[in-house]
């Protein structure tokens, strides 16, 4: 780096975390976390200091030291900092984003801050608490644990139900984007994986250019949706019971209740990173826990094997090394929970529908309407875990993925 020139930095935001602080920039999605020394160098490049200016700015001030040129090439590296001559290069690379598939979500501030009010959180309140109630008064009303247990019309619920739980799955990424535009941020909504389960995906990265404690309404705001969602179907049964149904789609009802808090649940899979894990690693101000977790399990298992496997870490700093270790536990831990439902429970019963179907379709005395309900149901569920494990090993693997692409 050139002591006597100026350079160009790019619009970053900069905000408390803990001991440190977060700089980063929401149109590009980055963020990271610098000391304050860090933060005192960004500062002064934003009022067009050159390095010289900043390195004795920094010893007349004495206290926390930090390498200038190295910190000035890492932000040139992360695409923060460019020479004057090249400050085009930003827009270049943000108009590039526009190449990204993911849907852009944008909605009026005030509308969403209307959506977000103390009346509506009244309102909502209050339907919770009615469905809460008329569920504590009626036991048919609460979460049925064998509401996925069904005996036919297999295909109708399975189609019926991805249907509307993919509604709610809309809603509850609905609800993140629209408490990140309460405070101006836009969000991205595209398709990912969580290991072999397919999930919508809100990207609210603008959200760590607020202040931590308005990034919280954004993060939960899913899982209120959720909870909404819970007491509206549950009133919803409530109606149908009163007027004397108890059928079909009462079943269906109840299925999608559990469907929804099951997905709740799910939230506390931290290892996963879930709505919950973010919330926790802001109240941590550790937003590169997970991150900072993958590099410590795999120097871990780089000294335990003795350099054949995992990767060595180099100097690493880690925030919290306390808690990197619980989280790390955790992380491992969840994994092997989550693959043992896989193999135990879950490839099980998908293997007892197949041989169900297969019965089914070698008994003379089966209707066929029990041939093609079965076989259906086993076909989609096959469809839907076999494109989750796809975009699980695609993830795992990329450089796999690269090398085919050039091949193509």
């Amino acid at each position: 780096m050139d002591d006597d020139a100026q350079y160009f930095i790019v619009p970053l935001s900069i905000q408390p975390e803990g001991e440190d602080f977060l700089i980063g920039n929401a149109e590009m999605d980055e963020f990271y976390q610098v000391p304050a020394a860090g933060r005192a160098v960004v500062t002064m490049l934003q009022q067009g200091r050159t390095p010289a200016e900043i390195k004795a700015a920094l010893a007349a001030e004495g206290g926390e030291m930090v390498d200038v040129d190295d910190f000035l090439a890492m932000l040139r590296e992360i695409g923060f900092l460019y020479p004057i001559a090249e400050a085009h290069l930003h827009a270049e690379r943000l108009s590039a984003r526009d190449e990204d598939k993911r849907i852009l979500f944008s909605a009026d501030p005030r509308v969403a801050r209307a959506i977000f009010s103390w009346p509506v959180l009244i309102g909502y309140l209050a339907v919770l608490g009615y469905a809460g109630y008329l569920a504590l008064l009626d036991p048919a009303l609460r979460i049925d644990r064998e509401a996925f247990f069904i005996e036919r019309n297999f295909a109708l619920t399975l189609v019926l139900l991805l249907i509307l739980s993919s509604l709610a799955v809309s809603l509850h990424e609905l609800g993140h984007m629209l408490a990140a535009a309460r405070h101006g941020v836009n969000a991205r909504l595209g398709i990912g994986n969580r290991l072999w389960n397919i999930v919508a995906e809100a990207d609210l990265s603008g959200i760590w250019a607020l202040p931590k404690r308005q990034r919280y309404l954004p993060l939960a705001a899913g899982m209120m949706v959720d909870l909404f969602l819970i007491a509206l179907v549950t009133l919803a049964i409530a109606g149908l019971r009163h007027e004397g149904e108890t059928g079909f789609a009462v079943a269906l009802l109840q299925a999608l209740v559990l469907q929804i808090g099951v997905t709740l649940i799910w939230q506390l899979n931290l290892f996963l990173k879930t709505d919950i894990y973010y919330m926790l690693s802001n109240y941590l101000s550790y937003p590169n826990l997970d991150a900072d977790a993958r590099i410590y399990l795999r120097d871990g298992l780089y000294r335990v094997s003795r350099g054949r496997w995992g990767t060595r870490a180099d100097a690493p700093t880690y925030k919290s090394v306390g808690i990197l270790r619980l989280f790390s536990v955790l992380w491992v831990v969840g994994r092997i929970g989550a693959l043992a439902v896989l193999l135990l429970v879950f490839l099980p019963t998908l293997a007892r529908y197949a041989i169900k179907s297969y019965e089914a379709y070698r008994d003379p005395s089966a209707s066929m309407y029990t041939v093609y309900d079965l076989g259906i149901f086993v076909l989609l569920s096959a469809i839907i875990f076999g494109g989750g494990v796809y975009m699980w090993l695609r993830r795992r693997w990329p450089a796999h993925s690269a090398l085919k692409e050039q091949s193509r």
